[in-house]
């Protein structure tokens, strides 16, 4: 008996276009990524981009009364803040999952990232991820965001629970990662796969262009 598979439908992946243009704007400038997401460096790699990694210190407690993008931002301003650099440039982000005006982080243990993909599930949510970029010989620093749209197909306690213990999900704002296992709890992406996986580049292209304006 031969068994269908479905081909994977969020791979990480950087066309032609985006590598010619960051090549022109950035040539051999040297990037720092400010931050330890593994998934950010291989987007800025698939980019054709050589980064070193310095992954900030910094409080991500959620403060009250603050927007959703007003967060991401800060957060990823005061990650930038927090790496130095004497050459090329620095980038830093922050990614956020919203639901109702929450704002879902990384989970802190197995019961959260529970909680997390139970009140997702069946539902509609946006995604936010902010990038703090800087370059380093003028000292010009500029911070932006981006949004996207995901709704979850309905999901059973015992999916949820089988996600979880794959441990996938625990490093992940919201308690999942679209380009890995967590592609199935998806039923629809509106916008930029890269932002939900944590990097735009896209926006990355668009914020290194005004930079060098």
């Amino acid at each position: 008996m031969t068994v269908a598979i479905e081909p994977r439908r969020f791979i990480i992946t950087v066309d032609e276009q985006i590598k010619s243009e960051l090549k022109a704007l950035l040539g051999d400038t040297p990037v720092t990524l400010a931050s330890g997401s593994p998934r950010r460096r291989e987007i800025l790699v698939l980019a054709g981009l050589t980064c070193r990694v310095i992954v900030p210190d910094v409080d991500e407690d959620i403060p009250v009364g603050v927007s959703p993008e007003q967060f991401a931002i800060d957060i990823a301003t005061h990650k930038l803040a927090h790496v130095p650099g004497t050459s090329g440039i620095t980038v830093a982000a922050d990614t956020i999952v919203v639901l109702d005006n929450r704002i879902l982080g990384k989970p802190v243990d197995k019961t959260a990232a529970k909680e997390m993909l139970r009140i997702l599930s069946g539902r509609r949510h946006y995604v936010i991820t902010a990038l703090a970029l800087r370059d380093n010989v003028n000292g010009l620093a500029i911070c932006d965001c981006e949004k996207s749209y995901v709704t979850f197909h309905p999901q059973s306690n015992e999916a949820i629970a089988a996600y979880v213990d794959s441990g996938e999900p625990m490093d992940k704002a919201g308690a999942y990662g679209i380009q890995g296992m967590g592609e199935l709890l998806v039923e629809k992406l509106e916008g930029n796969l890269h932002n939900v996986i944590g990097f735009p580049i896209e926006l990355f292209v668009r914020m290194i262009r005004e930079l060098q304006q």
